[in-house]
């Protein structure tokens, strides 16, 4: 497959570079060698692509604590400019519109649980207090809870923003008619593999079911429906 990657490159007049070309394998692949013009590649248990962390056991918690860094960054970036804003709804928009993305990007695909919700959501409250100049000890000493913080700031939920994110995502990977690999596997299911004892790890289908129609229609099928799905999205 490798060798079939570099001849169609060199068709097209492209060359892959043999320092930045890594190889990922999961804990059933053959562990021998993967040399390409007798250079030996290097294996990886994770990398970076367009922006997402990927690892063959969906490391989500490395995942966010990456987009978390990149928050930093970009608050960093309009830190100075958003405390010499008075209004608060221009505040809120320079942080949704340029720290907001950057936590919360390709949340799309993420299979999100109960510990990465909250760790995002401790993440976006952190920045938060940044925002508003406010630190821990400020905050209690000024008995202000988190809706208090978020009535101040003006700012979009995280989760929120997330969770529209995914809904408006799995809506376009259903309604696709170009057999794109996205969809086909969406929609895999292995069915002569037998699944191992204990609880079945997260799926990204999951947080979906709760779009499901009063008549027990799968959640896919009213994605059909880009109206049907809109309203499904709206409710929930």
């Amino acid at each position: 497959m490798v060798e079939e990657l570099d001849d169609a490159s060199k068709a097209i007049g492209l060359t892959m570079n043999r320092s930045k070309t890594t190889v990922m394998r999961n804990e059933w692949a053959d562990a021998s060698l993967i040399t390409l013009e007798g250079t030996t590649l290097p294996f990886t248990d994770s990398y970076v692509y367009l922006g997402r962390l990927i690892s063959m056991d969906d490391n989500l918690r490395a995942e966010i604590m990456r987009r978390r860094r990149c928050a930093w960054a970009a608050i960093g970036n309009i830190e100075e400019a958003a405390h010499l804003v008075s209004d608060k709804r221009v505040r809120a928009d320079l942080f949704d519109s340029t720290v907001l993305p950057a936590l919360c990007y390709a949340s799309e695909t993420w299979a999100e649980n109960k510990t990465s919700t909250l760790m995002l959501l401790r993440a976006q409250r952190a920045l938060e207090r940044t925002l508003l100049k406010i630190n821990r000890a400020k905050q209690r000493s000024l008995n202000l809870r988190g809706a208090d913080m978020r009535s101040m700031s003006g700012i979009r939920d995280a989760e929120v923003y997330a969770w529209n994110a995914k809904k408006g995502w799995a809506g376009h990977v259903v309604r696709r008619t170009d057999d794109r690999w996205t969809t086909r596997v969406t929609f895999w299911y292995p069915r002569e593999i037998k699944r191992t004892l204990g609880r079945p790890a997260t799926r990204w289908s999951d947080s979906l079911k709760k779009l499901q129609g009063n008549d027990g229609q799968h959640w896919s099928q009213t994605a059909q429906d880009r109206q049907k799905w809109m309203e499904a999205c709206a409710r929930r």
